[in-house]
């Protein structure tokens, strides 16, 4: 046990004497009484109730800290981003789940977003996976304002709000005024409609990592199944024999209103194809399941079948001579912007060249179509990979803070430790350093969960192939070790990386 952990293990100096609040039936508009309740019964027991704790904690510590030898920055870093993501989770309630500035500061109003899903995710699946599971069960519990919204919109199955509340509607507001007074409208509650594949594609991870088939046949096969009938009805077949879904806003918030975002049409086509197999699959293992479920929801025999032909004929602006993806149609004829020009920057990109501009520009928000490449890595050979990474990179004006901690991902994927450690020290910076200015709204939780996936898939490069991970290092050469814990399929798996290492089976610690 690391010096880490024996320090956070505080024995109180009485015996330990747990005080259990008086079980109630709970009443709607009382959370002022019940955390009172509880402070009261805390105050009885004040060393019982920080022994507790400490133990709640190092337990936790113990699942997913993550240890670097050679680089205090990073090591403290990780840490940071550690600790807020295991302040914000609650596995005991499925009703709440983690908004964009977790539970530090005001920012978005606790709303959720696809970060949870994509970005923060990860982190407990591998970790913590009781807490997964609330966030994935979170997505079922609002699966009917989800049904609701695609409905109100004509369209079939579940389109999943942009910006979340605990009651499933969409709260994004319609308008924000800009610093000279001027309105505008926001239009990612209506366009970026990726959201509704970023949450099938968190429900998938879950219960690759966990097995847990229970959530499969309860809840998750209806999420996939659900977004997969939205993404059907929304992408139209044109003249060329494509389908086509026209209209949206990708990852790339800079970009309003555009056609076939190769984000949006690439997520959209998985989930199509995946609804179908988890389909094949509930309907074999689990007949009455299937059965039940098929007539609760209206599926007809020939419905799985029809999302694979969709799927088959998706736009997906792939270039089979360059091996690129046009990020949106139109997108290689805007105009090319040198982002080197405005170093040292004073302002986000959309500031400095206005909004009109940026839109004529290729200059992006965050990763797009690099965020493709990623979420779909096994499904690209390695020179597409590389291609569209070192096309959109020089491009990427970073105005997300979900940006910086992706492309030192992929950068280590790819093999730029250089590179790969720069961004990560970018990410790092947003919460740690204030480099955005907007720390005090709250740290950046999906900021955070990107860290950790960087250097988790990134730097470690873990793989996972069959019940046991397998990694291929890419640690920068002043790192002397990278060391962490990681559940995949009920096992906990204990992996140590030296630096320079190439690949290594994941020594078995169950």
């Amino acid at each position: 046990m690391s010096a880490s952990f024996e320090k956070a293990r505080i024995r109180p100096a009485l015996p330990s004497r747990p005080c259990r609040p008086r079980r109630h039936k709970a009443r709607a508009g009382e959370p002022r009484e019940t955390a009172v309740r509880h402070v009261e019964c805390a105050i009885k027991d004040v060393a019982g109730v920080i022994g507790e704790h400490s133990d709640a904690w190092l337990a936790r510590w113990e699942a997913s800290d993550l240890r670097i030898e050679g680089d205090p920055a990073a090591q403290r870093a990780l840490r940071f981003a550690i600790y807020h993501l295991l302040s914000a989770a609650n596995p005991q309630d499925d009703r709440v789940s983690i908004g964009a500035r977790g539970l530090s500061g005001t920012a978005y109003k606790g709303h959720v977003f696809w970060d949870t899903d994509i970005f923060i995710s990860p982190f407990f699946i591998l970790t913590y996976p009781e807490a997964a599971r609330a966030l994935v069960m979170y997505r079922y519990h609002t699966l009917a304002a989800a049904r609701a919204k695609a409905a109100r919109l004509g369209y079939r199955g579940a389109f999943y709000a942009w910006e979340l509340a605990d009651s499933g509607e969409d709260v994004t507001p319609p308008f924000v005024v800009a610093p000279d007074g001027q309105i505008i409208r926001i239009l990612t509650g209506e366009q970026e409609l990726h959201i509704s594949a970023d949450v099938a594609f968190g429900v998938w991870n879950y219960w690759q990592a966990t097995g847990d088939d229970g959530f499969l046949v309860d809840a998750g096969a209806e999420i996939v199944i659900e977004t997969a009938r939205f993404w059907a009805s929304r992408a139209q077949r044109e003249e060329d024999g494509r389908y086509h879904i026209r209209g949206v806003i990708g990852p790339d918030e800079y970009h309003e209103t555009v056609d076939d975002n190769a984000y949006t049409n690439g997520l959209a086509q998985w989930n199509l194809e995946v609804a179908a197999e988890i389909a094949n699959l509930v309907a074999e293992r689990w007949p009455g399941r299937w059965q039940a479920l098929s007539r609760r929801l209206g599926i007809e025999p020939e419905e799985p079948h029809r999302w694979q032909q969709v799927a088959r004929n998706f736009y997906t602006g792939f270039d089979e001579q360059t091996g690129l993806f046009e990020q949106f149609r139109g997108y290689f004829d805007l105009e090319e912007i040198d982002l080197a020009a405005f170093v040292p920057r004073t302002a986000s990109m959309d500031v400095l060249l206005g909004r009109e501009r940026i839109q004529r520009s290729k200059i992006i928000k965050q990763p797009d179509v690099v965020m493709l490449v990623y979420l779909l890595w096994d499904r690209l050979p390695p020179q597409v990979r590389k291609a569209n990474f070192e096309y959109y990179e020089p491009r990427c004006g970073h105005g997300s803070s979900l940006s910086p901690a992706i492309h030192a991902l992929l950068a280590a994927r790819l093999g730029d430790t250089g590179l790969a450690g720069r961004y990560f020290r970018q990410a790092a910076e947003i919460d740690l350093a204030d480099s955005m200015g907007n720390a005090a709204g709250g740290i950046h939780a999906g900021a955070l969960g990107g860290l950790w996936q960087a250097m988790v898939f990134g730097f470690a490069g873990l793989r996972f192939c069959g019940d046991r991970p397998e990694h291929r290092a890419n640690l920068p050469p002043s790192w002397r070790s990278l060391s962490m814990r990681v559940r995949w399929r009920g096992r906990w798996h204990e992996l140590t990386l030296p630096a320079g290492a190439e690949r290594r089976k994941a020594e078995d610690d169950s």
